[in-house]
C-alpha cells in the first residue's frame, strides 16, 4: 500500500504566503492600516506555524485554509485584545493631535525616543521606525525574543504618548 504523500505545515504556510497577504490586505484596507500588512502577515503566519501539523494539513486539504486565515486574521484585526491590536494599532496618539501642530509633535515624539535612558527601547524604536525593521528583524537582530520587542515597542509607546 502506498503511503499518500502530504506536505508539511511548513510547506502550505509557506506555499500559501500569497493568500495570506491578499486577506490580510483586505481586511486592512477596510480598516485604512494598509501600513500594517507585513506585521499582520507576520502574526497570522506565527499563529498558523503554532498549530498542530494535523490542523493545517486537514484545513489545507479540505479547502478551508483560506477561510480559517481569513478568521485569523479579522480576530486579529477587529479585536481589541488581539496581540496584534495592542502591539501595532496606535491610532490615540495621532487622532488628538491636529494636522498643523503634526509634524512639530512628531519631532518633539522623536526627539524624545531618542533620549530615551533604556539603550535597548532606544535601539528598538530607532530600528523600528528609522530603518522599518520588522519585529522579528529588530529581534534577531538583538538576540532577543520578538515578545519582547513588542513589550519594548508597546511600553515605550505608552511611555511617550502620555507626554503628548
Amino acid at each position: 500500500m502506498k503511503k499518500k504523500y502530504s506536505l508539511s505545515k511548513n510547506e502550505i504556510i509557506e506555499l500559501e504566503q500569497a493568500t495570506i497577504k491578499e486577506i490580510c490586505s483586505n481586511v486592512l484596507i477596510s480598516n485604512n492600516d494598509s501600513h500594517l500588512i507585513d506585521d499582520l502577515v507576520q502574526d497570522v503566519s506565527l499563529i498558523l506555524l503554532n498549530q498542530s501539523e494535523e490542523t493545517i494539513q486537514t484545513l489545507f486539504e479540505t479547502s478551508s485554509f483560506s477561510f480559517y486565515v481569513a478568521r485569523v486574521v479579522t480576530n486579529q484585526v477587529l479585536s481589541n485584545t488581539s496581540p496584534f491590536h495592542s502591539t501595532y494599532r496606535l491610532r490615540e496618539a495621532v487622532s488628538i493631535l491636529n494636522r498643523e501642530e503634526y509634524d512639530f509633535r512628531l519631532d518633539e515624539v522623536w526627539y524624545k525616543a531618542m533620549n530615551l535612558t533604556n539603550d535597548m527601547a532606544k535601539t528598538i524604536v530607532y530600528l523600528r521606525f528609522e530603518y522599518g525593521l520588522k519585529i522579528k528583524e529588530i529581534a534577531i537582530l538583538k538576540g532577543v525574543s520578538p515578545r519582547y520587542v513588542h513589550k519594548v515597542l508597546s511600553k515605550t509607546y505608552e511611555t511617550l504618548k502620555k507626554d503628548l
